[in-house]
């Protein structure tokens, strides 16, 4: 038995290093789950409304922007489009989910209160970002006061 313990350490030594890899489940099918969760969740229809909707609140809140509209949104369709960041949203649902919860998801996203839930998600967004936006608005001078009192707690007079 000691003879056994002692031929199988440094197998076991080898096995629980952090060098050794094991083949990790199908990562091309497992890629292929988020690409489906992604285009069942419609996201480029909606990456591209909020897209849209984030510019027209920058506009709102800062008019003088509006001539460079078409420049802005060139900008975001570059940088922040779909086909642009396809691939890493990919990686962070592969890295979130399994495969099987992809799966599950995009199946959700399929039914009628998973396509309804899409369609809303936009616009829950938006007046989401507007409530808090109107939360800080409104106790700006709460926040102003509490910073002051901490700038003059750190460096006191």
């Amino acid at each position: 038995m000691l003879r056994k313990l002692i031929l199988c350490a440094p197998l076991c030594a080898l096995l629980a290093s952090p060098f050794v890899t094991f083949a990790a489940p199908d990562d091309k099918s497992h890629r292929a789950a988020a690409e489906t969760l992604l285009m069942a969740a419609n996201m480029e229809e909606s990456m591209n409304s909020m897209i849209d909707q984030s510019l027209e609140m920058q506009i709102k809140a800062n008019p003088q922007l509006a001539p460079l509209r078409a420049v802005m949104r060139k900008f975001f369709a570059k940088h922040l489009s779909f086909e642009s960041l396809k691939e890493d949203f990919i990686d962070l649902y592969v890295e979130e989910f399994t495969e099987e919860e992809l799966l599950d998801i995009a199946a959700f996203y399929q039914t009628p209160t998973g396509r309804k839930s899409i369609e809303k998600m936009p616009v829950l967004f938006q007046k989401g970002g507007e409530l808090g936006s109107r939360r800080v608005q409104e106790n700006a001078g709460e926040l102003r006061k509490m910073i002051q009192e901490e700038l003059n707690r750190q460096n006191p007079k």
